[in-house]
């Protein structure tokens, strides 16, 4: 869930590269309806839907920032999708030890944004503000995403739909 101040916050650590911005946002956007239609806990509308592809397939392909790097940052984007997919298979299971690895795993664009850090001011850059980007995009602790994991277990599909 994005916080109040995520557009400032992401300019600030992106060095008011607007492009680069906008690309993160647009793969939150992007990567939060994917989880959304997959665990099925908020409804997608349609508009939402045909907007997620409309960005996914037209605005980020044309993103100025992604046009430049897109041969490094497409292989990120590549492994944080297959770690978001893992995390969402290994959190179903009965396994206490995979739904620990399924929240390390669920939320690998903040190493993207931090390799966007990098991208726009180099390693010193990336350096002063990569525990800042994990500790802003990681805001929920092991034990409520636990919680969280297993109320949800424990709802019917009927009730993850309402």
């Amino acid at each position: 869930m994005p916080r109040q101040n995520e557009a400032t916050f992401l300019r600030g650590v992106l060095r008011n590269n607007e492009a680069a911005a906008q690309f993160c946002e647009m793969l939150f956007r992007i990567s939060q309806t994917l989880d959304d239609l997959i665990d099925k806990d908020k409804p997608v509308t349609d508009a939402v839907l045909i907007r997620t592809f409309w960005e996914a397939l037209i605005e980020l392909p044309a993103n100025a920032f992604y046009r430049q790097h897109e041969p490094y940052l497409r292989p990120l984007m590549a492994s944080a999708l297959q770690d978001w997919r893992d995390s969402a298979c290994l959190e179903r299971s009965g396994s206490y030890h995979y739904k620990i690895l399924a929240f390390v795993l669920r939320d690998q664009l903040t190493g993207l944004v931090t390799q966007c850090a990098y991208l726009i001011g180099g390693y010193e850059w990336m350096g002063q503000v990569s525990l800042s980007i994990r500790d802003h995009f990681h805001e929920d602790s092991l034990h409520d995403y636990l919680t969280g994991v297993e109320r949800n277990d424990n709802l019917t599909t009927e009730e993850r739909s309402a």
